[in-house]
C-alpha cells in the first residue's frame, strides 16, 4: 500500500486539475495512473517531472527501440516492477528481442545484445553502477545517437531514475490487475 494518497481529480484545484489533464493527454488517457496520481500531491512538481518525461519519451531522437531498452534498463536497474513491465513490452514492439530483453531482465552475459544495444545498456549501467561514463562508452553512444541522443539518452535514465526513486520512496505498487514481468 501506498505511503501517500493516490490524489484523484476532483480533489484538485483548478490548477491541480489542469496539471492532471496534461499528464493524462501527453500519454493519450483520460485516467492518470497510479504512481503520478501519487505525485500529484505535489501537482505543480508533479506537472514540471512529467512534462519532462513526456518530451523524453514522446519526442526523443533515440530510436524508438533503443529509447525503450534505455527505460527498461533503467528500471531494472532500480528493480521497478512499474518501469519494467511498462517499458520491456514497448522495447519488444521497437523491435528488441526477447533474448536481449530477458538478458537485461536476468543480469546475464549480454552477449543477445547487437552491437547498439550494448552501447546503450553499457552507457546505462555505467551510469547507474559506476556512477560516470567512460570516455569511451560515452564516445560510442554520441557516435550512434549523435549530440542530442546522447543528451537525451542522459536525460532518460535521469528521468526514470527520479520516478523509480519516487515508487521507493512513497512505496507505490503496480496498478491493479498488472502483473510484474520483472
Amino acid at each position: 500500500m501506498a505511503r501517500v494518497p493516490y490524489v484523484s481529480r476532483d480533489e484538485l484545484d483548478a490548477e491541480g486539475q489542469q496539471v492532471y489533464d496534461q499528464i493524462a493527454a501527453d500519454r493519450g488517457r483520460t485516467e492518470v495512473g497510479l504512481q503520478f496520481r501519487a505525485l500529484l500531491n505535489s501537482p505543480k512538481a508533479a506537472g514540471h517531472l512529467t512534462s519532462v518525461g513526456a518530451t523524453l519519451r514522446f519526442n526523443s531522437s533515440i530510436p524508438e527501440g533503443l529509447k525503450e531498452l534505455a527505460i527498461s534498463t533503467t528500471g531494472r536497474e532500480w528493480d521497478s516492477d512499474i518501469i519494467w513491465t511498462a517499458h520491456s513490452t514497448l522495447a519488444a514492439k521497437g523491435g528488441i528481442s526477447d533474448a536481449s530483453l530477458e538478458s537485461v531482465r536476468t543480469r546475464k552475459d549480454p552477449e543477445s545484445l547487437t552491437d547498439d544495444e550494448a552501447t546503450v545498456t553499457r552507457f546505462v549501467h555505467e551510469l547507474l553502477q559506476d556512477k560516470k561514463v567512460s570516455d569511451d562508452t560515452f564516445a560510442t553512444a554520441q557516435d550512434l545517437l549523435r549530440v542530442q541522443g546522447v543528451v537525451d539518452l542522459s536525460l532518460i535514465v535521469s528521468y526514470y531514475s527520479a520516478l523509480a526513486l519516487a515508487q521507493i520512496a512513497l512505496d507505490l505498487g503496480m496498478e491493479p490487475g498488472r502483473v510484474s514481468t520483472l
